[in-house]
């Protein structure tokens, strides 16, 4: 798989804007940076992780190569967090809010060399409603900022006629339809369809074509339901031994290479687990290609934000959670939405229920878990119990009708670091010890978690993602449990 920032959405000829950048600080002198790195992160050349910046200018120079004349030119941008005003030699020509979703702005026809500015605010004030996750301000476990540009920035040249909406509709029979006009063709595909599954990851090349713009992406073919209490992947019962990923790394913060985010993914196969839950963060777009190509389900949380009191502040997550759910639809790895964790930013029962009936019109093909952990309602998917003690059969019985799930449990330490939830001398006995307690009618668990971040250590990986225990046990005790 090329390292194109979307493999779902991939010309064969871009430019990437990664590289070296002026940077502002507050209004302070220009510096370099290296994009697309935030400042508080070390592989940016700053490494400023101590100080808060709100107002982030950049700047650089880019010449559009002379054979992209007679076309247009398309600058995409990754992800900027949060608000960021774009501009063109001088000249205003886009804004966009949000800090985890990508977009496009179309610069139409364009030759030689130009200035590219891009001014981010990134509030501290949380009463904006601003999806933070666990970024600095989120509840007693925080992590660093990240502010500004990081994912990564590109050019692609296109016709006057091209695809401006590469989504895709999947259905599990075998069609594939994209945007009026465009035309979509599935390669390989001849009959019935094999089903992904993670076991047997099965993808589609698709290639998207409007007049003389050809995008090239991918599908994968597959059912998630529930039945009563049981879950079923392809019509087939399915447990789920699942780790929480919270998409942090010591050198780049938010920001994980192409190579860092696969590692990621096989590291969490290698360990046994079948899902790993995106915890309160949207993760780089080709996490979810390597989830996808080497068989790892997925489920979604959206980032949270820590006041949603204002209807200001709704309505802008509500957006936000909307672009969330078109931007991941066509990956076959995400099989459950979770739009909100715990009672994080205290959301109004009435607008809980509102997100849970908005991802449902969204996206009827997936499973909602209206809040995982603490405060749910009647609308959900899954009972979502978030314990981190050994007495898990307590649980039992919550709801007849929904599957159980320990959405998050575990959390053992072997280090001293600043917060763990219980320290304990051998972690794969204490895993098995944690593991034997989910009851056998429970659909499955996801285990605290896949790796350190920062002062919380209670990963089964460090931060530079080394193994603290034998992998073996681990292993073989997910296996058993999804044998179960």
């Amino acid at each position: 798989m090329t390292g194109h920032p979307l493999p779902q959405a991939a010309r064969a000829v871009w430019l990437s804007l990664d590289g070296v950048w002026e940077v502002e600080l507050s209004g302070g002198r220009p510096q370099l940076i290296l994009v697309p790195w935030s400042f508080e992160a070390q592989r940016s050349g700053i490494a400023d992780a101590g100080e808060v910046h709100e107002h982030v200018r950049y700047r650089r120079v880019f010449t559009v190569p002379r054979e992209w004349r007679g076309g247009r030119v398309l600058l995409r941008f990754g992800g900027v967090d949060w608000r960021a005003s774009v501009f063109l030699d001088g000249r205003a020509i886009a804004e966009h809010e949000s800090g985890y979703t990508h977009f496009t702005v179309d610069l139409g026809p364009l030759q030689g060399e130009h200035e590219l500015v891009v001014e981010v605010e990134d509030p501290t004030d949380d009463s904006f409603g601003q999806a933070k996750g666990k970024q600095r301000g989120s509840h007693g476990i925080w992590y660093t900022r990240t502010t500004g540009i990081w994912r990564s920035v590109w050019l692609e040249p296109v016709p006057g006629e091209y695809v401006a909406d590469p989504s895709l509709r999947v259905d599990a029979d075998g069609s594939v339809t994209g945007a009026p006009d465009v035309d979509v063709t599935v390669r390989g595909l001849e009959g019935t369809p094999r089903s992904w599954r993670p076991d047997d990851p099965v993808l589609y090349d698709v290639e998207l074509r409007l007049g003389e713009d050809v995008v090239r992406s991918y599908v994968g073919f597959r059912t998630i339901e529930r039945r009563g209490r049981e879950l079923l992947l392809n019509g087939e019962p399915l447990r789920i031994a699942g780790v929480l990923d919270q998409g942090f790394w010591p050198d780049g913060v938010y920001t994980g290479s192409n190579d860092q985010l696969r590692t990621d993914v096989e590291a969490a196969k290698s360990l046994g687990f079948n899902l790993a839950r995106k915890h309160v963060k949207v993760e780089d777009p080709r996490w979810y290609a390597w989830c996808d190509r080497l068989g790892l389900l997925v489920a979604q949380d959206m980032p949270s934000s820590h006041d949603l009191s204002t209807v200001v502040a709704r309505e802008r997550f509500r957006r936000e959670w909307q672009d969330v759910l078109r931007q991941l639809s066509a990956h076959p790895s995400v099989v459950l939405w979770i739009p909100i964790n715990e009672d994080w930013g205290e959301p109004p029962p009435e607008f809980q229920r509102a997100l849970v009936t908005d991802t449902r019109m969204a996206d009827p093909t997936r499973l909602v878990i209206d809040a995982s952990g603490w405060k749910q309602h009647e609308d959900t998917d899954l009972v979502d119990v978030h314990d981190y003690g050994a007495k898990l059969t307590r649980h039992l019985g919550a709801r007849d009708d929904l599957p159980l799930w320990f959405g998050e449990l575990g959390g053992l330490s072997v280090g001293s670091g600043e917060f763990a939830y219980r320290h304990v001398d051998d972690l794969a006995a204490g895993y098995e010890r944690i593991v034997e307690q989910v009851p056998a009618e429970a659909a499955g668990f996801v285990w605290t978690q896949l790796t350190d971040v920062e002062g919380e250590q209670n990963g089964l990986l460090t931060d530079e993602r080394v193994p603290k225990c034998d992998p073996a046990p681990i292993r073989a005790r997910n296996e058993s449990f999804l044998r179960r």
